[in-house]
């Protein structure tokens, strides 16, 4: 066996050395992955270059795109503009004509065909009544025509000024056209104006707009107030007529400036939206560029750095791989060989590294010098391990010798432990039959002796009642202190086992056994809110009876009262319970007495009782590995402290 501890020894201390010095061939691929990932970790600020570079120019770009688009809005609304104003100067001189003035509609038909012959502007020009009535109309008309129900009639009869209309299609003419309106001079106040009304040509909106060098898939649009085309460049003639759904996008945006929506072709466009003086909000010009174009610009140019980028990172990853082949992996490799030849017991291997970098020629003379450190600490171990096996060898027999003692001592032990056993169980039986046996004859001279008063009462003297009077009261306390003594002796024997149980629960069952003794004494008895504990219940309820009973008993001149409080230790180990009365308290000498069985510190005659009450309390707390005492002055009450362990495993 000493052999073979050697052997074990020696094998354990080789495999050490071989788990030291033998590397795997994991770290050689791993300083291939180190490189390389340090060359990664280079170009990552450069990728983060990159994407920097590429989000300030999209952002440029965008801002130089929303800059072009509100320049080209701002002066297309400026061309509108020039063609409102031209539209208003003319109204305004016809409205001052002397035909027009004086509402002759034959003469202002002619004034108007003849203007309307020499001009493209309008479609029509005409005069109507305040209310609505057409008198005049360069463009014959059918006969009482009204424009009451327009809407922009209705807004030149609350603004009274120059008014711009909405697209409609002509009735008279058939074509699409924006109504402007003129009211006539001097009218009365509160009352329909008439007014000049002219149905301009929509191809002069378009000529305002269509000189501009637009990017691909851009848009103007001229709209009424109601977001209706009026104009647009490109494809007039498929969208001229119907609602803008950027009109829409507007409507619902809260902020001024630009909104991204699809537009009726479904390409979406980012629109900047100016409205058109001197028009009263009656007239915009929106101008659409896509953001597609853009991004698509900025993902060539991105896409095409990234790949450079790429490019040079392949590279550096490929000097990298060679680098560290060439100077570090093919030396490395060499060292891992020795060590391997080290772990086989060859412990005379030698690195012996002669290129490479100066850290590794140093790490090779490491090497060198722990194999050559290792070879002398073999030989020493070996010699340890000689001297060591001999100890044990020793060590070994003594403990033989000292196992077989401590077996023959346990067995001694266990013997003693059992015959004890047995003898508490007899000594337990023993008070059991001696305490029944007891109460037999106690019975029967209480009985005669209560018989003989009743048949002799009249033959005996004076005397006689006092001794039959003593005799039952000694049989009487003969008999209480029997049954104390096998209450006792029960508390050990009729042990349950523990459990969980509440001990307000417990308390309640307590105080109904004493509920007649309470109301007598007219006791006061309050408690704090008790827990939940592991505990024999039966032997717990004893023991809070007993000390209650205790309060009540040896009470003063006022009416009992008991309080009952808990908590936990400050190790949190035990529950500390509480019992506190206002009763004749004890003197400190007692403390330790009064827990002793039959101790009595007052005359049978004064108080009642055998003196075992506490002596059971003490067992029953020991019992649930705690301990009770007792905190007194005389004539200032009692309060009886006790301790339940938490853990009852060994209870």
């Amino acid at each position: 066996m000493l052999v073979s501890n050697k052997i074990s020894i020696y094998t354990h201390y080789t495999h050490i050395v071989s788990m030291s010095t033998v590397p795997s061939t994991v770290p050689s691929i791993g300083l291939r992955f180190r490189l390389m990932l340090l060359v990664i970790l280079a170009m990552l600020p450069m990728f983060g270059l990159l994407l920097y570079r590429a989000t300030v120019d999209r952002n440029r770009k965008l801002h130089e795109l929303q800059d072009e688009a509100v320049r080209t809005a701002e002066i297309s609304a400026g061309s509108v503009s020039q063609v409102v104003e031209g539209v208003q100067q003319l109204l305004f001189s016809l409205a001052y004509a002397d035909p027009v003035r004086a509402m002759n509609g034959p003469a202002a038909s002619a004034h108007f065909a003849k203007l309307l012959k020499n001009s493209t502007t309008f479609h029509n020009i005409s005069l109507g009544q305040p209310d609505g009535l057409t008198i005049a109309s360069a463009v014959p008309m059918g006969a009482g025509f009204k424009r009451k129900d327009r809407p922009y009639y209705t807004r030149l009869q609350q603004n009274r000024k120059f008014t711009v209309g909405e697209f409609l299609i002509s009735q008279i003419t058939g074509s699409p056209s924006v109504i402007f309106a003129y009211p006539l001079p001097d009218q009365p106040a509160n009352k329909p104006v008439a007014a000049v009304y002219g149905a301009l040509n929509l191809v002069s909106l378009q000529h305002c707009i269509a000189g501009h060098q637009l990017l691909s898939d851009s848009v103007i649009l001229v709209t009424d107030r109601t977001g209706v085309e009026l104009a647009r460049n490109p494809d007039a003639e498929k969208w001229v007529g119907q609602q803008a759904r950027s009109w829409l996008a507007f409507k619902n945006c809260t902020d001024s400036g630009f909104v991204e929506t699809a537009g009726l072709d479904g390409v979406t466009r980012l629109y900047y939206r100016a409205p058109v003086p001197d028009s009263d909000q009656g007239l915009f010009v929106t101008v659409g560029v896509p953001k597609a174009a853009i991004l698509t610009a900025m993902r060539t140019s991105f896409y095409r750095d990234l790949i450079i980028l790429d490019i040079f990172t392949l590279v550096a990853l490929a000097g990298a791989w060679f680098f560290a082949d060439y100077s570090v992996i093919r030396h490395v490799k060499r060292l891992t060989g020795a060590a391997r030849q080290l772990a086989q017991g060859k412990w005379d291997t030698h690195a012996r590294l002669t290129g490479g970098a100066r850290e590794l020629q140093q790490l090779g003379r490491a090497f060198d010098e722990m194999a050559t450190s290792l070879r002398e600490q073999r030989d020493r171990l070996e010699l340890r391990v000689e001297q060591r096996t001999r100890q044990l060898s020793h060590a070994n027999e003594s403990l033989q010798a000292e196992i077989e003692e401590r077996k023959q001592a346990q067995a001694v032990s266990q013997k003693l432990m059992a015959n004890l056993e047995r003898s508490n169980k007899e000594l337990e039986q023993f008070a059991y039959v001696a305490s029944h046996d007891l109460q037999e004859p106690l019975r029967l001279v209480s009985s005669y002796t209560q018989l003989l008063l009743q048949r002799y009462r009249d033959k005996l003297d004076a005397d006689a009642e006092p001794i039959t009077r003593f005799i039952t009261e000694g049989v009487s306390r003969m008999q209480r202190l029997i049954q104390d003594l096998l209450s006792y002796s029960r508390v050990s024997s009729q042990s349950q086992a523990p459990s969980l149980a509440d001990a307000e629960t417990i308390l309640d069952s307590a105080l109904r056994n004493l509920a007649m003794v309470i109301r007598e004494q007219k006791a006061v008895v309050t408690h704090d809110p008790l827990p939940t504990l592991l505990c024999d219940p039966t032997k717990l309820g004893q023991l809070f009876q007993n000390l209650i009973s205790n309060g009540i008993k040896f009470h003063g001149e006022k009416p009992p009262c008991i309080h009952i409080g808990v908590e936990k230790t400050a190790d949190e180990s035990a529950w500390l319970f509480t019992v506190s009365d206002n009763g004749i308290g004890i003197e400190p000498e007692y403390f330790d007495r009064i827990f002793v069985l039959f101790q009595r510190l007052h005359t049978r005659a004064k108080y009642q009782g055998t003196g075992i009450g506490l002596a059971i309390c003490k067992r029953i707390v020991e019992q649930h590995n705690g301990k009770i005492w007792v905190e007194s002055e005389k004539g200032k009450g009692c309060t009886f402290r006790f301790t339940i362990a938490i853990n009852q495993n060994k209870l």
